[in-house]
């Protein structure tokens, strides 16, 4: 019977990670260890002898999920982020999917919780829209079954000897160590990996604006770095589009002035933006019946843009290095986005 082996990384023990755990209990597979690694040593009572908890100083999530596959037994690393919970049928699905032999990997579906908050609801919902998640749009809500060659540790299931074989995670920087990752597995594998919407989790979202636009940022300058190293996978067409956009709204109004001719395309293609805007606003109010809500979808497309845009711009010609989040001391939660 296969093994799952769940690796969770994490600086401290938190309110997140505590209701991931109360879910994998829920788990209806029952074959599957969870690997949590810390900062520093802590103790939580589990009740349950399948989970593990082990301590390994103050490095970066790539490491520790290397240093958890190491601890790890099991036949399948299932990698898994603490803020993020799976379905009761979660391992049921990807289990299934694996008795293909020639699966090697698997990405599934992260989508917003169903409790969640408006702001972190419309978060979800920006990250759902065509304007914002371009081709990634799948990976925030169920798609159709695909082959894929990179994917976010978020739900992400690799066979163990797979991982091995593609040398682990990279330790040197922070975000995009999941990325590098799946370019050595398709590497190493002479082909892409699978994408299937069963095994499904739920991912909390950063709350609009501040803390998801942080995030987003952190998204905007690693892609822009790996754009430049890593063509294979982040020198797509659309990773530029934002920023491509961002440089046409500052330096048209420029262009346009010196040759007038070009007014009607800056104003014909805001117009049209604007458009596309309103009608993602209006996608939101109808699942959601929030004017409000669809409000702050339309800004936070808008914002999306600019932001990714103009880190991508930033980070292009930068080395990616580690950089680890904070967190607060007494509740183990992150600062910031």
């Amino acid at each position: 019977m296969t093994k799952f082996s769940i690796i969770i990384p994490v600086r401290k023990i938190n309110e997140f990670l505590k209701e991931n755990i109360t879910h994998l209990k829920e788990l209806t597979y029952q074959n599957f260890e969870v690997i949590i690694i810390t900062d520093e040593e802590e103790k939580f009572d589990f009740q349950d002898t399948r989970f593990i908890l082990i301590h390994s100083g103050p490095i970066g999530p790539g490491e520790k999920r290397n240093y958890g596959a190491a601890k790890s037994t099991g036949d399948i690393l299932a990698f898994l982020d603490d803020d993020a919970y799976p379905e009761r049928d979660w391992l049921d699905r990807a289990v299934e999917i694996f008795e293909n032999t020639e699966v090697y990997a698997l990405g599934g579906p992260a989508v917003t919780p169903k409790d969640a908050g408006l702001l972190e609801k419309m978060s979800g919902r920006v990250l759902e829209s065509w304007m914002s998640g371009a081709g990634t749009v799948f990976r925030h809500k169920p798609g159709k079954s695909m082959e894929i060659s990179d994917y976010p540790t978020v739900n992400l299931f690799v066979r163990k000897a797979s991982f091995e074989r593609a040398g682990g995670f990279p330790i040197e920087f922070w975000p995009g160590e999941d990325t590098k990752l799946c370019l050595e597995l398709v590497k190493s594998h002479g082909r892409k990996f699978n994408y299937d919407p069963s095994p499904v989790v739920y991912h909390h979202r950063r709350k609009l604006f501040i803390p998801y636009l942080k995030q987003i940022s952190r998204y905007g300058r690693h892609r822009g770095q790996f754009a430049r190293i890593y063509p294979e996978t982040s020198r797509l067409p659309i990773f530029f589009v934002p920023s491509i956009f961002l440089v046409s709204l500052i330096f048209g109004p420029i262009f346009a002035s010196a040759f007038p001719f070009l007014w009607n395309l800056y104003f014909g293609g805001l117009a049209l933006y604007l458009l596309f805007l309103i009608s993602e606003g209006y996608r939101a109010y109808k699942k959601d019946k929030t004017i409000l809500g669809a409000a702050y979808v339309v800004v936070g497309i808008f914002l999306t843009h600019i932001v990714y845009g103009g880190n991508f711009i930033i980070g292009f010609p930068h080395k990616p290095k580690l950089k680890l989040r904070r967190v607060d001391k007494t509740t183990g939660n992150y600062l910031g986005g």
